[in-house]
């Protein structure tokens, strides 16, 4: 539906409600207009425009006559166009005086390229995921200014999805005012965290186990970690080192793999419950694996293979 056709409806529906009761008295009724006249639209009214007197006053203050201008424009409305609203309101006999037109401004709020520059801000520094994190947080490209009716203004920003808050990325704000959507800017960012994360003591040889000694704690950007940095030492020691690092080297959850607790041929303990009967043998392990990780395993006797979780003590629970 268009504009045109969408006020041509509201239109009717209001002459239909209003006809009846305005032209009763309309005679007893005086409209004195002004020169000029703020509204806030998006629709103006005969009260926006007009001082109005008698017993018919507040219909006729609701009555709609013009679209509003855009926020801070501004149009003009002359007189013979609202005889002709009340004349098809049922109102022909009401007194019309004063001005011959009307200047009609909208109501405006002009959202500076500051103001929303500060309110990305804001929202970016409540959103960051660090934690003991130093961060700065730099506007690469701010939202252009923009003017939206007056009324209750909020923006909503969004990232995308997929940003790690780190680095360079693209926001978008959807300016509301009273709940919708009038304008939408856009603007990016660069985000820096800096972070004590781990990072290697000394060089670490590949298949080394990870002692405490082996690592310390540094401030790092995170945006220059290739893998996931960490920050909790007790997470990692005793895991062994996949590949060779290199002193000074960030240490990552990929650089790891967990402490193998049995090896492959090696004759674990295995349990099987049965019931409320725990049963306990021995087996070949057929694969390397760590405390959490499920084998494969093969009775010494039959041959047959089947599968166990490890355990940290070196068990293998057999699975059902």
């Amino acid at each position: 539906m268009t504009n045109a056709t969408r006020y041509a409806v509201r239109w009717l529906v209001f002459t239909a409600l209003t006809a009846a009761f305005i032209a009763v008295a309309a005679s007893a009724d005086t409209i004195m207009l002004k020169t000029e006249a703020y509204v806030k639209g998006p629709m103006v009214t005969l009260g926006d425009i007009a001082d109005i007197a008698g017993p018919n006053a507040e219909q006729l203050a609701a009555l709609e006559v013009s679209s509003a201008a855009s926020p801070g424009s501004s149009k003009r409305i002359d007189s013979q166009l609202l005889k002709m609203r009340l004349n098809g309101a049922g109102a022909e006999g009401v007194e019309l005086q004063g001005a011959g037109s009307v200047l009609a401004t909208t109501l405006s709020l002009d959202l500076s390229r500051e103001v929303l520059t500060d309110d990305l801000r804001t929202y970016i520094q409540t959103q960051l995921p660090w934690s003991d994190a130093e961060t700065s947080v730099d506007i690469l490209v701010e939202p252009n200014p923009v003017t939206v009716p007056e009324g209750e203004v909020a923006v909503r920003w969004m990232a995308n999805p997929q940003y790690r808050w780190v680095g360079q990325g693209s926001f978008r704000g959807d300016v509301e005012v009273d709940g919708k959507v009038k304008r939408t800017v856009f603007a990016q960012a660069n985000i820096e965290a800096y972070a004590e994360v781990l990072v290697c003591a000394l060089d670490i040889p590949r298949g080394k186990q990870i002692g405490a000694t082996d690592l310390r704690f540094e401030k790092r950007a995170l945006s220059q970690q290739k893998g996931d940095a960490i920050q909790d030492l007790d997470e990692i020691v005793g895991m062994i080192a996949r590949d060779s690092m290199f002193m000074g080297e960030t240490v990552s959850r990929r650089s790891l793999v967990p402490k193998q607790v049995i090896k492959r041929n090696q004759t674990v303990s295995v349990e099987a419950q049965a019931g409320g009967l725990v049963v306990r043998s021995r087996a070949k392990a057929l694969d390397n694996g760590g405390a959490g990780d499920v084998v494969r395993l093969m009775n010494p006797d039959s041959k047959a293979e089947f599968q166990g979780r490890v355990r940290p003590d070196g068990t293998v629970e057999v699975m059902q």
